[in-house]
C-alpha cells in the first residue's frame, strides 16, 4: 500500500505489484506510467548517475531498480530497430507459446510447423534453434553437416526458423502475416507496451533473404521487456511465461558444444574461442553464468544485445534493468553490470 500511495501522491497511475515489492507500470509509453525514485531511495549511491555519465556508457539509457525508474539519459521514447537485441524476445514468446498450450516442449522438433526443413535440420528442436546450435548453417566450407546441438553458431537461420514456426503456432501462414498479432496475443499487451513496431528486412551481411522479424522499440520498451525477466516472466501477478523458462534462458546452455565464432549468416562475432571455449549463451541471450562475461560483476547478470548498441541488461538478485541504446564497449572491469554493483549503498546478495 505504502508504493500506491507514493504514487498517487506523485501523479503516478499505480498497478499491482508482485510479492518482492516490484513496481510494474500500467499500459502506455510516457513517463506518467512510471514511478519515479531516486537513486538513493533505490539502494545506489549519490555517485552512480555521475559515473554512468562519466563512463559515457551510451548514448541513450535508462535505469531501474524494482521496476522504478531511476534515471533517463536522452530520448525515452525515440524507437529504433534493436537489431540482435530482439532475439531474447522472440525466445521469450517460445515461453509464452508454451504457456498457453501451443507449444508441448522446448524438445519439439521445429519441422512440426516448419516441413521446409530437411535432412538433418528437421532434427532441430526448439532449444537447439534457442541455444544457436540447431546447425542450419552447416555443411558449408571445410565444416561437416552437425548434427543439431553439436556446434555453436551465430545464425540468422536460427531467427527465421523461430519466427516461421512461432507464426505458425499463432494460426499464421508465416511471419510476413501479421506478426504484430503473434507478439501481442504472446505476452506484449499483457505487459503494456504501445508504440512499438516491427519491420521485416533484408542485412546486407546476410546472405538469405531477410533476418526474420526486427524490433523497433524505444527505452520504456526495452524496460518493460527486461522487467517481465526480472520477475521471472510473471507481470503484475500474472504468469505469462513460465519461470523455469526465464531461468534457462538467462543461464547458460551450451555446455559441451564446439563453437564457431565466424559463421556465414551474420555470424561473425568477435569473439576469442581461447577465451570462451563454450559459448556463455542461454536461450538467444548472453549470459554470466559462468563470471566469464563480465568478470568481477554478479553471475546472475543477463542481457539481449544488439548492433547498435542496443543493450538491455537485468539482474534478478539485484531488482536491477539497464536499457541502452548506443552502448559503448568498455573495458573489462567497467562494464555498466560492474559500474551499477560497485554503486549499490548496501551489500547484495550475488
Amino acid at each position: 500500500m505504502r508504493n500506491c500511495f507514493i504514487a498517487i501522491l506523485l501523479c503516478v497511475p499505480c498497478t499491482l505489484t508482485f510479492a518482492e515489492g516490484i513496481y510494474f507500470p500500467p499500459p502506455g509509453e510516457t513517463m506518467q506510467q512510471q514511478s519515479r525514485w531516486t537513486p538513493e531511495r533505490a539502494g545506489f549511491d549519490a555517485q552512480v548517475i555521475q559515473e554512468l555519465t562519466r563512463a559515457n556508457v551510451a548514448q541513450r539509457w535508462a535505469l531501474w531498480r524494482h521496476g522504478h525508474l531511476i534515471r533517463v539519459h536522452g530520448d525515452f521514447n525515440q524507437t529504433s530497430d534493436v537489431a540482435s537485441n530482439r532475439k531474447t524476445w522472440h525466445a521469450m514468446m517460445v515461453g509464452a507459446a508454451m504457456l498457453q498450450g501451443k507449444i508441448p516442449s522446448v524438445r519439439q522438433k521445429v519441422s512440426h510447423w516448419n516441413k521446409e526443413l530437411t535432412g538433418k535440420d528437421a532434427d532441430a528442436a526448439w532449444w537447439h534453434v534457442m541455444t544457436q546450435s540447431a546447425g542450419f548453417d552447416y555443411p558449408y566450407g571445410a565444416y561437416p553437416d552437425f548434427d543439431p546441438g553439436k556446434m555453436w553458431t551465430y545464425s540468422d537461420y536460427n531467427l527465421i526458423n523461430l519466427c516461421r514456426a512461432l507464426a505458425r503456432t499463432y494460426g499464421k501462414k508465416d511471419y510476413t502475416e501479421a506478426y504484430d498479432d503473434v507478439l501481442r496475443a504472446g505476452y506484449f499487451d499483457a505487459i503494456g507496451m504501445r508504440g512499438w513496431s516491427t519491420a521485416i528486412k533484408k542485412d546486407s551481411r546476410f546472405s538469405g533473404p531477410n533476418d526474420g522479424v526486427r524490433l523497433v522499440l524505444d527505452l520504456e520498451d526495452m524496460g518493460r521487456l527486461g522487467l517481465l525477466a526480472l520477475a521471472r516472466g510473471n507481470w503484475a501477478g500474472k504468469q505469462l511465461v513460465p519461470r523455469w523458462f526465464v531461468e534457462a534462458l538467462e543461464s547458460k546452455q551450451t555446455r559441451g558444444m564446439r563453437v564457431n565464432y565466424e559463421g556465414p549468416n551474420d555470424g561473425t562475432i568477435g569473439r576469442d574461442p581461447k577465451e570462451f571455449p563454450e559459448s556463455p549463451y542461454g536461450f538467444l541471450t548472453w549470459v554470466n553464468t559462468d563470471g566469464d562475461l563480465i568478470p568481477g560483476a554478479s553471475r546472475a547478470w543477463a542481457y539481449a544485445s544488439g548492433a547498435g548498441g542496443h543493450k538491455t541488461y537485468w539482474n534478478h538478485k539485484l531488482g536491477i534493468v539497464f536499457a541502452a541504446a548506443g552502448a559503448k564497449l568498455l573495458p573489462k572491469g567497467g562494464d555498466v553490470a560492474n559500474i551499477l554493483e560497485a554503486h549499490l549503498s548496501r551489500t547484495e546478495t550475488r
